[in-house]
């Protein structure tokens, strides 16, 4: 990595992290835990808070964690870092969904989340969301 392509410290980590934890959740359970290491984070799935009577399959619990990835990438790039994300981590813990990697100097990808950034999705991961309707079942 050339001085120019940096890894962002574990204080910018963490202060990106404050983006994905207002990712909307099934029922708000917030079903997410973080590990920040060096450039990177691993996304876990929290399954201590999850519904097993309402989401018997945890899939509304991976589909609330891959809000928070999003929120993450999205914020992300927003503060001009290149993100790549490993969907098929080590599975040396089974709860690991992902592990996302950070360099500085984020470059354009047409239709990802740079674009996502420059339309108002970074602007409206505060805004509070409530939807209590049904899933569809695929």
């Amino acid at each position: 990595m050339g001085p120019d392509k940096l890894p962002p410290t574990k204080d910018q980590i963490r202060s990106l992290l404050r983006y994905a934890i207002f990712a909307p959740s099934s029922h708000n359970t917030q079903p997410w835990r973080f590990e920040i290491t060096e450039g990177a984070v691993s996304l876990f799935a929290d399954r201590t808070r999850a519904l097993p009577a309402n989401d018997p399959d945890d899939r509304e619990l991976t589909i609330s964690c891959g809000c928070a990835l999003m929120n993450l990438r999205v914020a992300a790039v927003r503060e001009g870092f290149e993100v790549s994300v490993d969907l098929s981590p080590a599975r040396d813990d089974g709860d690991r969904l992902a592990v996302v990697s950070f360099q500085s100097g984020g470059a354009s990808q047409p239709g990802g989340a740079e674009s996502l950034s420059k339309t108002g999705l970074f602007l409206s991961i505060e805004t509070r969301r409530t939807y209590r309707k049904r899933f569809a079942p695929r």
